[in-house]
């Protein structure tokens, strides 16, 4: 049996770390100042259904600008981005034990069906299956 040298544990559990499915308990941020801004506000109120037209005639900005910058500071879209921060703002709803249907409408989301569709496509369970009493 041969010696491990200390770069090979690390690059094995880099390589375990990278084959392990994303799980969307991260938000990121962009460094770009404006669009920053516009991400903190967001946060501030998970509610908010200003439409990707609008922040861009906000920032002077036309929308497909908007979108590359989006996509290029955080790797992902608006869209994915909003959605993600929705639903991780939700969970705090959920764990302080209040309904399903509370969390969906505090985040922004119209309808709890489809709450729970994008709760389990980012995290791979229901609310329900998260938050599950004992």
């Amino acid at each position: 049996i041969g010696v491990i040298g200390p770069g090979t544990v690390g690059r094995v559990l880099l390589d375990q770390l990278a084959s392990l499915p994303e799980v969307g308990f991260s938000l990121p941020l962009p460094r770009h100042e404006r669009l920053l801004g516009l991400c903190n506000e967001l946060i501030d109120d998970p509610e908010l259904s200003i439409g990707l037209g609008e922040w861009a005639e906000r920032l002077g900005t036309s929308e497909k600008t908007l979108m590359r910058l989006f996509q290029r500071e955080t790797g992902l879209s608006f869209r994915g981005w909003r959605q993600r921060m929705r639903l991780l703002s939700s969970l705090g709803t959920l764990e302080q034990g209040r309904s399903v249907t509370e969390a969906a409408l505090s985040c922004g989301y119209d309808s709890t069906s489809a709450f729970i569709a994008a709760f389990k496509s980012l995290f791979g369970v229901t609310p329900g299956e998260m938050f599950k009493p004992g």
